[in-house]
């Protein structure tokens, strides 16, 4: 699993499939250039904090993975515990 920071909005990343909600965000799915990607948006929060706190936040996160079962077993460790 790779891990990015993305600070351009969510809307300018193509081809996501919304995963699931949670307070304060959400988490999407995504194929990119071979890689699964899940990608988890905090920025709904950023209207909530000052300015000066956002500038070192990172607010969407995206974490590749080399096969789609990596992914869906980050996915389930991590959004589906107690289901």
């Amino acid at each position: 699993m790779n891990n990015k920071t993305a600070n351009q909005s969510i809307d300018d990343l193509a081809g996501l499939t919304l995963y699931k909600r949670f307070e304060g965000g959400a988490v999407y799915t995504q194929e990119n250039n071979g890689k699964y990607c899940v990608i988890i948006d905090e920025s709904s929060i950023a209207s909530l904090l000052p300015p000066e706190e956002l500038d070192d936040m990172e607010l969407i996160k995206v974490f590749e993975f080399n096969t789609e079962q990596e992914r869906s077993a980050y996915l389930l460790t991590r959004f589906d515990k107690g289901l």
